[in-house]
């Protein structure tokens, strides 16, 4: 009798168990008040369109997409899903520039180009937009790029593996991008990665060392690689992978991150999808009785998809929900 009660009591746990499994694995990703939702495995991440950019390659602007890598801690985390400008990290010119004689940066935040995004591209890119009041200040400022460490999250949608062929780190530069050349005589790996589909972009981190993973200061900052040379140890390039890029003129593209304080923040309109992405209204006090949305300027139309990237073996189609898929629900006081 004992035995059959004891099997009895572990087959019920099992059941139970598995039970429990299912709805966790069918569970809808956990959307925030403010209608927002983080990178979940089974639908992908949820877009948004936030500012206003020059996207084709006369300048002419388009809003701006992005996706969202997390949502917790009252912060929403967005990540531009496209590359949409180019900029060097230490500006230098003249017989330096030609000798290579860069000064050497212990932190990214001591680089020319985060102060660029801080205290010029910010404004250009989210200067008319409401949410722009709730965008929080950050180790590196509002505007900035992903540090490598962000980059190997699986949190976020990426895999923590740093070398070799990493997938989910791919990123398509828009016409504008593409045809922007910082310096004349010299190259452009936004151009030359384009041609296997794909291009590099710069990372808020400097070189590590092999061994113990530290950061060296010095004139080397990482870059999200596009196309490089076939390691040995792997088979196909080197996309996605996490490299160093040594501060010379070679044009290298800009894929950038805010966080957004998700109390001054809410979803006015949209499913979320890459064809239907949110729109986003600043709210100055939630908890009022009659809180007001600042809703923000109407765009003509949401950011298109760049040219379809040259054909690449194995490239992953951009995975997103169905455009049917039913509206993020919008609060009454903010419709």
């Amino acid at each position: 009798m004992n035995i059959r009660k004891t099997l009895a009591i572990l087959l019920c746990a099992v059941m139970l168990t598995l039970c429990g499994a299912v709805p966790s694995a069918l569970a809808e990703p956990e959307v925030d008040g403010c209608g927002l939702r983080g990178w979940d495995l089974e639908t992908g991440y949820q877009y948004v369109i936030m500012g206003y950019y020059p996207y084709y390659k006369d300048e002419t602007k388009a809003p701006v997409l992005w996706q969202v890598l997390d949502v917790s801690d009252g912060k929403a985390f967005l990540l531009t899903t496209y590359l949409i400008d180019v900029h060097q990290p230490t500006e230098v010119s003249g017989k330096d520039a030609e000798k290579h004689k860069y000064p050497d940066i212990s932190d990214y935040g001591e680089t020319d180009l985060n102060r660029w995004l801080n205290e010029t591209m910010i404004g250009d890119l989210l200067g008319d937009e409401p949410v722009l009041a709730a965008v929080t200040e950050e180790q590196y400022g509002r505007l900035y790029p992903l540090t490598d460490m962000d980059m190997l999250t699986d949190e976020y949608g990426f895999t923590h593996v740093r070398f070799y062929e990493q997938r989910s780190r791919w990123a398509y530069a828009t016409p504008y991008t593409l045809n922007k050349k910082l310096y004349k005589n010299y190259g452009s790996k936004v151009q030359k990665d384009r041609s296997k589909g794909t291009s590099s972009y710069w990372v808020a981190a400097l070189k590590r060392d092999n061994k113990t993973g530290e950061q060296l200061p010095g004139k080397y900052l990482q870059i999200c690689a596009g196309i490089a040379d076939p390691h040995p140890d792997a088979p196909g390039t080197n996309i996605g992978h996490l490299s160093y890029g040594y501060l010379n003129r070679t044009t290298v593209a800009l894929r950038l991150a805010v966080r957004l304080d998700t109390s001054h923040i809410q979803v006015v309109s949209g499913n979320g999808t890459i064809w239907d992405p949110c729109r986003l209204a600043y709210v100055e006090d939630k908890t009022a009785a009659d809180p007001v949305a600042v809703t923000p300027p109407l765009r003509p139309e949401p950011t298109p998809v760049p040219t379809t990237p040259a054909p690449v073996k194995g490239r992953p189609e951009m995975a997103t929900p169905s455009p049917d898929t039913t509206p993020v629900p919008v609060p009454d006081w903010a419709k």
